[in-house]
């Protein structure tokens, strides 16, 4: 084999190549044999040199696709990160839209008010589940006052009972220590409603000691009498939700929802009523004006 070779090298080296032949010229017959088995031979080997570049062309194959791999995990990274940045910022935007339209709110029931108000944010609640109080973001340099009524965009929330230079404490209207003078809607009645605890619920207030023959129904809207003048007249407090009898009493008991979002609101309006009178004890007097707060005085 090695002698062939070298016989076939040898002739091949004497032999003129094809591409080097004058067209003019006519190649012997040894050149034509030459020339044939040389381009048998050519035949013969290309699989070998395609097996032979076979590995070094996988391996640029794996690193192209190593390459592509981790540009691609590099864009999958960045696109992951842009995307968490565009749901934060969608969040922020429903809240901002949500915020928006809640104070759009709140500024549409301040114009139904009969005095100047206050708006007022949300920050704290107390830390007493027995109380049911609120921490707003304005004080004393804000005009302030205790007894101020607070309201939000669905009705009666409270009233100021403790004021400090940039805060100040707002008692719901769900406070056991807390009553407000409320008239029927449907009927003009006068009662009272007091709070039963909690910062709210679905029964958060009741009507108390309601003569038998009062013309009250489920559904009825409670309202603001404006006696005593602490919350303004006609303003929703809530809606009549059951009624039911006292045992051993000759008195009924009307449970009501409240129409003011208590647990669920930011924004509330502080009512500028001149001076209050100071925050007084359950104690009704006989012309049934003066109870607007069972908390006493400090």
């Amino acid at each position: 084999m090695l002698v062939a070779s070298l016989g076939l090298m040898t002739i091949d080296g004497s032999v003129p190549r094809a591409d080097k032949v004058s067209t003019v010229s006519v190649p012997t017959p040894l050149q034509s044999a030459v020339i044939n088995v040389r381009s048998g031979l050519l035949t013969l080997t290309s699989p070998v040199f395609a097996v032979a570049e076979a590995p070094y062309r996988f391996s640029d194959f794996v690193s192209d696709i190593g390459a592509d791999r981790s540009s691609l995990l590099r864009q999958r990274d960045q696109l992951e990160s842009q995307l968490l940045l565009l749901q934060q910022q969608q969040q922020r935007f429903t809240y901002l839209q949500q915020e928006n339209t809640r104070l759009r709110q709140l500024l549409g029931s301040k114009a139904q008010l009969p005095s100047e108000v206050t708006i007022a944010e949300i920050i704290g609640v107390s830390p007493n589940p027995q109380r049911a109080e609120l921490l707003l973001d304005k004080g004393q340099q804000d005009g302030v006052i205790r007894g101020q009524a607070v309201v939000d965009a669905q009705g009666v929330f409270g009233q100021v009972i403790e004021v400090s230079t940039d805060s100040s404490w707002v008692l719901l209207i769900t406070d056991r220590d807390h009553a407000i003078p409320v008239r029927n809607s449907r009927t003009g009645v006068r009662m009272i409603l007091g709070g039963i605890g909690g910062i709210g619920g679905a029964e958060a207030l009741v009507l108390e000691d309601l003569p038998a023959s009062t013309d009250v129904l489920s559904g009825d809207v409670i309202e603001t009498s404006g006696l005593g003048g602490r919350f303004p007249v006609g303003y929703p407090v809530g809606v009549v939700t059951s009624l039911g009898s006292v045992q051993g009493s000759p008195y009924l008991s009307a449970s009501v929802k409240p129409s003011a979002a208590l647990s669920k609101v930011g924004h509330v309006l502080i009512i500028a009523n001149g001076s209050p009178q100071p925050v007084r004890s359950k104690a009704l007097s006989d012309s049934g004006d003066s109870l607007t707060n069972k908390q006493a005085d400090n």
